[in-house]
């Protein structure tokens, strides 16, 4: 972006002018037609410039995906991109449930993974075939794991092409208000309301892939995994020598969709067995037995055990030249993109600052960065709701500032905060007007007047548009094209005459 400091640069009258016209500039008036008096001051005259944005798209260096409150699975082709694969790798947790070892001749009923999901990228009508296996070794607590750490070994397949549909649905009874069955009856007096419930149909949000069945599907992974909770002394000990961890791959059969898994106590490879009672040989008692993922625990929660989603994208001329972290993109229907998970940004350089930078006595009462997003004729990613802005080196690497001893990426903070420190980030907003007219906007006012005057430290080459905040527990795929002609800085000024 090369935004040069010119020292006869002054922000003058900046604080009383940014309040002053904060909301004049934004209303129908010509900003030229204003005319601000100060006491003691000679008249200024104010007005806006929209300054032209070189865009263009760039990859992220690192994508984290360590312990994030969604984890991907799947493979899915995009026309434009091309093809992307998610796996997933958990860490396992022994429960404190009922063992088989409380019950009188108990006997495996079967195994089943369990897990929520709230988004399908692709089709939901065709069920999902994944494949799981046993990791060799534990993920390791002192590793940095993120999408592209593919150095995770694999021993014993525990499933092969295991299925689940996306698009199961649940029946409810739902109790209706009395005072509607009163106006019922008020309506038709002959007529007595049977029952005070209603059936209400839900889409069950869950995959469950079946390890072991009886009569249907035998594992000898499942039987051994029985035979050790029949041992009463059975803990996290004797569950990590018998299976380190579970990745859960896509089949190869598995093509058109990536299906994203999300927090929820459900998220359980689940033991069913039943047994007699110890206290009454009469009773048959039907428990379960739950081995605990990672996305079963709150997030944050200290006890969580690690688990990370692993993306690789085969990427198509000419997105494969982004494989250079170095190198940009600005393809020729003049659009750049940016997606979460795959670690698409988009790259700002605004060279029309310059200019600003020189004109003497101009006091910067409001910037605003205006993004519209251009169709992207699919509806296989949403747009993510919000973005964020960090500062970049000719290398396309994010710029770091030491604060309290600490180095920090450097992200533009939001209006009015210490540009410098670590505090609250601007956030660009997603207005969705109508389903023609789509754009993001932020204010980084006192971003420029800190960046012009000089305030930053090193100066950044250019801004990156990033879909998600880097090293936080947001992960999906989706995706904004963004109209790369159009992106503009629109800057409202006050000058003395």
């Amino acid at each position: 972006m090369n935004w040069p400091i010119n020292s006869a640069f002054r922000i003058a009258s900046a604080s009383f002018l940014s309040t002053a016209l904060l909301f004049a500039a934004t209303g129908c008036e010509d900003p030229n037609d204003l005319g601000v008096e100060l006491p003691g001051t000679s008249p200024t005259t104010t007005e806006y410039r929209d300054y032209r944005v070189n865009a263009s798209t760039i990859l992220q260096d690192s994508v984290e995906t360590l312990n994030a409150d969604r984890v991907l699975i799947g493979k899915l082709t995009d026309a434009t991109l091309g093809t992307t694969t998610a796996k997933a790798y958990f860490n396992l947790r022994a429960s404190t449930d009922t063992l088989p070892s409380q019950l009188t001749s108990s006997v495996l009923d079967s195994v089943v993974l369990v897990s929520s999901f709230d988004q399908v990228y692709g089709s939901a009508s065709r069920p999902v075939s994944f494949d799981l296996f046993k990791l060799k070794e534990d993920l390791d607590d002192k590793k940095t794991y993120n999408a592209g750490v593919t150095d995770v070994a694999v021993i014993d397949q525990i499933g092969d092409k295991l299925t689940s549909s996306l698009n199961r649905t649940t029946t409810t009874q739902v109790a209706v208000d009395p005072g509607v069955l009163k106006s019922k009856k008020k309506l038709n007096p002959d007529k007595t309301p049977a029952d005070s419930t209603v059936s209400v149909t839900n889409p069950d949000q869950t995959i469950r892939l079946v390890i072991q069945k009886d009569k249907v599907r035998n594992s000898d992974f499942a039987n051994t995994l029985f035979a050790a909770l029949k041992d009463a002394s059975f803990n996290q000990n004797k569950l990590d020598a018998l299976w380190k961890g579970l990745a859960i791959v896509p089949s190869s059969n598995q093509t058109g969709a990536i299906v994203a898994l999300s927090r929820s106590s459900l998220n359980c490879v689940y033991v069913y067995y039943h047994g007699l009672d110890q206290n009454d040989a009469t009773k048959t008692r039907r428990p379960s037995y739950r081995i605990r993922m990672g996305l079963s625990y709150a997030s944050g929660d200290a006890n969580t055990p690690r688990y990370y989603t692993q993306l690789s994208t085969d990427l198509k001329p000419p997105f494969d030249q982004l494989l250079d972290g170095t190198k940009s993109l600005r393809v020729a229907d003049s659009v750049t993109y940016m997606q979460q998970g795959l670690g698409l940004a988009t790259k700002l350089a605004i060279p029309g600052l310059k200019e600003l930078a020189g004109q003497p006595g101009l006091a910067i009462n409001r910037a605003e960065l205006l993004i519209p997003i251009k169709s992207s004729g699919t509806l296989l990613f949403p747009n993510p709701t919000s973005a964020f802005l960090y500062e970049i080196n000719a290398q396309n690497r994010v710029l770091q500032r030491t604060v309290n001893i600490s180095p920090v990426e450097r992200i533009v903070q939001a209006n009015l905060q210490n540009q410098s420190g670590q505090g609250r980030e601007a956030v660009v907003s997603l207005y969705d007007v109508d389903a023609s007219k789509k754009y993001y906007s932020v204010v980084i006012t006192t971003y420029l007047q800190a960046y012009l005057s000089n305030q930053l430290g090193e100066q950044a080459a250019a801004l990156m548009l990033s879909p998600v905040l880097r090293r936080s527990f947001d992960l999906s795929l989706n995706r904004s094209v963004l109209d790369a002609q159009n992106i503009k800085l629109r800057v409202y000024s006050s000058k003395l005459r």
